[in-house]
């Protein structure tokens, strides 16, 4: 028998895997008791495993093991079979069902950031185990045409059309998905394929996670298209096998805290930039100095910036339509994406473009310093601010149109309606700092 929500992660070599931290935070957010281990199984040992994991409640499975655990199972899901591949294995009192999460996983990517590739056209680049699953799923969407891109030598993947890369320059679409390890940490700076073909479709999906900012995403960012990474598919799909192992449903609320934890993670870790969102007067950058000298890093006013950078000022700008700061301010805003250790206190509205909020995003923590409108009312100065012509109404309706942007792009939240200092203490905390 097996103990109550005992679970693992199996594969050869499980040095880095993120998966015990995941569902550690899963149980964490639920009030759960439940333990997640790490299980590694040499070529030789595999194909005798089951006696050892049937003692598991369920268990993950990671390469190079995801078609060969199928031979141990009792079940399989058609979905998985499909994908010929199992990524999570539940135990239903000593029977082994077999599933895979990865489809699952990708859905919630796209959705989250509002990529909908329903009714339209897409291309994935690879043909292993991870474009079977991305093209499973987007075909469970609804893509009105799809294909993916192999190599000569590579296999076909059944009920799917195919192209050579070199065909990639004269198609176009909604969506480009990266499945290959082309541009994974420690390979990174290169892509899978050029500008060229990334121009020609409207966005862009990497399942590569590390480094968060793929050459491929990099590339994708600076023609102007939207861009996301894997981390939050390698969330979500983790997510996804709790949700089968006790038959419960997950929503994108119940993924997004964890995912935020693991993100702030791996960003502290690795030199990733701090973003202060907010309405103008919140504090941003008052805050953001602060935090730079406490924690020893570069400090970037976004807004002078832009105006250093374009040799104006934003006035001048504005003077000649809305859409010529906007414009600056996404060139500027990736520029900020492409340096590190760097506290950035951002523009009111650098929010308002889905560019910068997936550049922002994939280069650092969020953070959305959150002040009361009444109390930024009374401290700012409507003569100098270009949108704030109207008066103080005009900073209400700009409040309402911006909050969701806001909540919705960040890592986490700073209430700074108290003092500096308090605003400060909360900021170290929400990044993970004492």
């Amino acid at each position: 028998m097996s103990s109550k929500n005992k679970y693992c992660v199996i594969g050869e070599k499980l040095p880095h895997t993120l998966s015990p931290q995941i569902h550690s935070l899963f149980f964490k957010e639920r009030n759960i008791e439940g333990s997640y281990g790490i299980r590694e199984f040499s070529k030789s040992e595999i194909e005798g495993a089951r006696s050892e994991l049937i003692a598991y409640d369920g268990f993950n499975v990671t390469i190079p093991y995801k078609q060969t655990v199928m031979s141990m199972l009792d079940r399989i899901s058609d979905e998985a079979k499909t994908i010929g591949a199992v990524n999570t294995v539940k135990n239903c009192g000593g029977t082994l069902e077999g599933y895979n999460t990865d489809p699952y996983g990708f859905r919630c990517l796209l959705e989250v950031n509002g990529i909908d590739p329903r009714g339209k056209s897409a291309a994935v680049l690879g043909s292993g185990g991870a474009a079977k699953s991305v093209l499973y799923a987007l075909k469970s969407m609804g893509v009105s045409s799809l294909c993916y891109a192999k190599r000569e030598e590579d296999a076909y993947i059944d009920g799917y059309d195919s192209v050579t890369y070199a065909q990639l320059d004269n198609m176009s679409g909604y969506l480009i998905v990266n499945t290959t390890p082309v541009g994974m940490y420690p390979e990174v700076g290169v892509s899978a394929v050029s500008e060229s073909v990334l121009e020609r479709f409207d966005a862009a999906a990497d399942v590569v996670y590390n480094p968060a900012m793929t050459e491929f995403t990099r590339k994708a960012l600076s023609l102007g298209k939207r861009a996301v990474s894997g981390l939050y598919m390698l969330v979500a799909q983790a997510i996804g096998s709790q949700s089968i192992w006790r038959g419960e449903s997950v929503k994108a609320e119940d993924i997004k805290p964890i995912f935020n934890v693991i993100q702030r993670d791996y960003f502290r870790q690795h030199g990733g930039n701090i973003y202060l969102t907010g309405l103008m007067s919140c504090g941003k950058s008052t805050l953001g100095r602060l935090l730079s000298e406490a924690k020893g890093m570069n400090f970037i006013d976004a807004d002078s910036y832009i105006e250093q950078r374009e040799g104006r000022s934003i006035a001048d700008m504005f003077a000649e339509g809305e859409d010529v700061f906007r414009a600056a301010e996404k060139s500027a805003m990736l520029e900020i994406a492409g340096m590190r250790n760097t506290v950035v206190a951002t523009g009111g509205g650098a929010v308002l473009g889905a560019v910068n909020r997936d550049a922002m995003r994939l280069s650092g923590i969020v953070v959305y310093i959150d002040k009361d409108v009444d109390k930024i009312v009374r401290d700012v100065d409507c003569s100098g601010r270009p949108l704030l012509a109207g008066g103080a109404d005009r900073l209400y309706s700009i409040y309402r149109v911006r909050k969701h942007l806001y909540e919705d792009s960040c890592h986490a939240i700073v209430n700074n309606n108290g003092s500096i200092e308090q605003g400060l203490a909360a900021l170290k905390e929400v990044i993970g700092e004492d």
